[in-house]
């Protein structure tokens, strides 16, 4: 718990977070229990847009920086955007180069639209090399994205390169986003949002995208977005250790289970 308070108070103090508004922040640690449940340890934080409050489950987490890994997608998609690369969620198509890959939906051409659902990585690493890294990283800054380090190679810097980026900082970015405060067209945004679309539950709309890198010393689960519902918007950020397959599989059923517990989607 005190690292926790530290922590948080050294994230409220960044430039970031001065432009906030105070905000309240709750420490739920007994719903940890969705994580260790499943055999793993995790993290997960949501924030209230109209409350400016966030709920931080195992606060000794939350403010620890990952790889993104294909959480990545939702900049990249607006940088595509704003840069030319796309024009929109279904032009153009990107051309499969024929290698065959380990998760066949990927083994095709695709479009924004169906390479986001895809989580096609191919695709997205074409997107990075014809946005430029120059350009990424000026966009990524701006963004205020994690630490905003690019280092690594200029098509997989968000699977293995130096870019690191929290749990609380993915809320942070997902509400600049969905406000309409990153510098990109509104028309962007709201392209990107349509593609980010999972599913309806009741009275509610569920946005997002997964992320994982399976191996190694920087293995990840995630899994990032927001709920609809009504007139509130509720952004969350959960992230895990993936130690065996079926953690992978869990991401999305533990944070649905943390976000009804908490009132953001029906139970």
């Amino acid at each position: 718990m005190k690292f926790f308070a530290i922590a948080l108070a050294i994230l409220l103090a960044s430039p970031v977070f001065a432009q906030m508004p105070e905000r309240q922040v709750t420490a739920r640690d007994d719903l940890r229990k969705a994580f260790t449940d499943a055999g793993t340890e995790g993290t997960f934080v949501m924030l209230e847009k109209s409350r400016n409050r966030i709920t931080v489950v195992n606060g000794e987490r939350h403010a620890k920086g990952f790889l993104p890994a294909s959480t990545f997608k939702i900049p990249n998609a607006l940088i595509a955007l704003e840069t030319g690369v796309v024009k929109d969620a279904d032009h153009p198509l990107f051309k499969w180069d024929g290698m065959k890959r380990e998760i066949e939906a990927w083994n095709q051409d695709h479009t924004l639209r169906t390479g986001f659902r895809a989580s096609a990585v191919w695709m997205f690493q074409e997107i990075a090399r014809q946005i430029t890294r120059t350009r990424m990283r000026v966009y990524v800054s701006q963004f205020g994205y994690g630490n905003a380090n690019l280092g690594g190679n200029e098509d997989s810097f968000w699977l293995d390169g130096s870019l690191r980026i929290s749990a609380l900082q993915q809320v942070e970015f997902l509400a600049r986003f969905e406000s309409g405060r990153l510098p990109v067209n509104p028309k962007s945004t709201d392209i990107v949002k349509d593609i980010m679309f999972l599913e309806k539950i009741g009275n509610a709309t569920l946005r997002g995208k997964t992320g994982w890198i399976p191996s190694g010393e920087n293995k990840i689960g995630w899994f990032v977005g927001w709920v609809e519902r009504g007139e509130e918007v509720y952004f969350f950020a959960l992230n895990l250790d993936p130690n065996e397959e079926k953690h992978v599989a869990a991401r999305i059923p533990i944070a649905k289970s943390l976000l009804a517990a908490l009132g953001a989607l029906p139970k």
